[in-house]
């Protein structure tokens, strides 16, 4: 035999009740895990300042090397501009092995710079791809390389360089 719900039934107005606790309690819980145990900072930071330094002092030597080039936008041909990229790319390329070696502890740390590693080879590629594309079509526009949401590694290389204060490990600009 069924039960009917009468008007006199307690069970909607209880259930309503219950319902709206849960609620008012589960978004108190998540401001208080927010404020009180959620990790701060930004998760792309690097924790080891050493590493920063050195990291820092790299890429510097590497932008004081492609200073010394001929700048890309000055070439007077498109073959002269590709042997101007190609040069600082070489250069970009043994900054790119030598951040590698630099030696991390954190296994969080190790993955944000293996990731952003990742974006500079990816760089690097549509780099040495342009050189290619200037040397047989003759003048053309760069192609770099879409991540998954649809920018560019670029940007996501240079946003985790920020992040970390590497000012000197930015996309040097150079074509």
């Amino acid at each position: 035999m069924k039960k009917k719900f009468t008007k006199k039934s307690n069970f909607l107005p209880t259930a309503s009740f219950f319902l709206k606790v849960a609620i008012v309690a589960g978004i108190a819980g998540l401001w208080a895990y927010a404020f009180f145990f959620a990790p701060s900072g930004n998760p792309d930071r690097i924790e080891n300042e050493e590493w920063l330094e050195k990291a820092e002092q790299i890429c510097s030597i590497a932008l004081e090397q492609i200073a010394l080039l001929p700048s890309a936008s000055e070439a007077r041909t498109p073959t002269d501009r590709a042997e101007s990229i190609a040069r600082g790319t070489r250069v970009l390329e043994k900054m790119n092995a030598d951040l590698a070696d630099l030696p991390l502890d954190s296994e969080k740390d190790k993955f944000n710079t293996v990731s952003w590693l990742s974006d500079w080879n990816t760089y690097l590629g549509d780099r040495k791809n342009h050189v290619k594309r200037l040397t047989e079509l003759g003048d053309i526009e760069p192609l770099l390389t879409a991540t998954e949401s649809g920018t560019s590694a670029l940007e996501r290389m240079n946003g985790f360089a920020r992040v970390n204060d590497l000012e000197s490990c930015l996309d040097p600009g150079d074509f």
